[in-house]
């Protein structure tokens, strides 16, 4: 098997940066852990603060926490440190070799995609955001890896896109038809294409930061290597000389 991992991002129009933060990690027992947050400081995105959550979750994914005992720790010390003030919708997805599964963690009430074995469907529960409260109690749930496997995770200004026109049935319908449409497309194909979505749904001037993530079980590659490609643009600046 092969683990495909797709990211598509898009800054609001009023802003030339996104101020959500996603990194990977390879786990050190094996497989891959990529973090998502959207930071808030007293409900008001933050760039600042969506990283340095997301740096503090890594550092313990590299100490060999487990994901749901990473959230935990790194959420009391940021409730111990600003009392609630700064806190973050999180969500984490981890492919673990030692366990030969896939497992979600979700610290926020945006919704996670799955599809297996003919199943589509989604995990949804109300869930406490990182930061916010202490004692921590994320959502997490765990599937085997298994080939044809798929998870969808778009951020509020992702999945809203176009709140107006779109219902929250007739999104899930978008969704499952794309998966099994395009299920000969590679994860960061799937993700361009639910971000192209978002920003045509809010014509073309995203009202909110998006963030699309894709997550694809294939079949065995030819290759063993393992690739990562990004594309950054580089926002407008004043240069220092001519």
């Amino acid at each position: 098997m092969i683990i495909e991992l797709g990211v598509a991002k898009q800054g609001r129009i009023s802003s030339p940066e996104n101020d959500e933060t996603t990194e990977i990690i390879e786990r050190p027992s094996g497989g891959e852990s990529i973090i998502y947050c959207n930071g808030k400081r007293d409900g008001q995105p933050c760039k600042t603060i969506s990283s340095i959550i997301v740096n503090r979750v890594l550092e313990k994914i590299a100490e060999s926490f487990r994901d749901s005992t990473a959230l935990r720790a790194v959420s009391d010390q940021i409730f111990r440190e600003h009392s609630g003030h700064i806190c973050g919708d999180l969500c984490m997805i981890s492919t673990d070799f030692e366990s030969g599964t896939i497992v979600i963690s979700r610290c926020t009430n945006t919704p996670v995609y799955f599809y297996q074995r003919g199943l589509f469907d989604s995990w949804h529960t109300n869930a406490e955001q990182i930061g916010a409260v202490k004692g921590l109690r994320p959502s997490i749930t765990e599937i085997p890896i298994e080939v044809g496997t798929t998870i969808i995770m778009l951020s509020e200004g992702a999945l809203n896109a176009g709140k107006n026109t779109l219902e929250a049935d007739e999104v899930e319908d978008l969704i499952l038809s794309t998966i099994e449409e395009s299920s000969e497309f590679s994860a960061d194909r799937m993700a361009d294409f639910f971000l192209n979505r978002a920003i045509t749904l809010d014509s073309y001037k995203p009202q909110e930061d998006m963030t699309v993530i894709v997550l694809k079980v294939c079949n065995d590659s030819p290759s063993c290597s393992r690739r990562i490609f990004l594309t950054c643009p580089v926002p407008k600046y004043q240069p220092f000389y001519e």
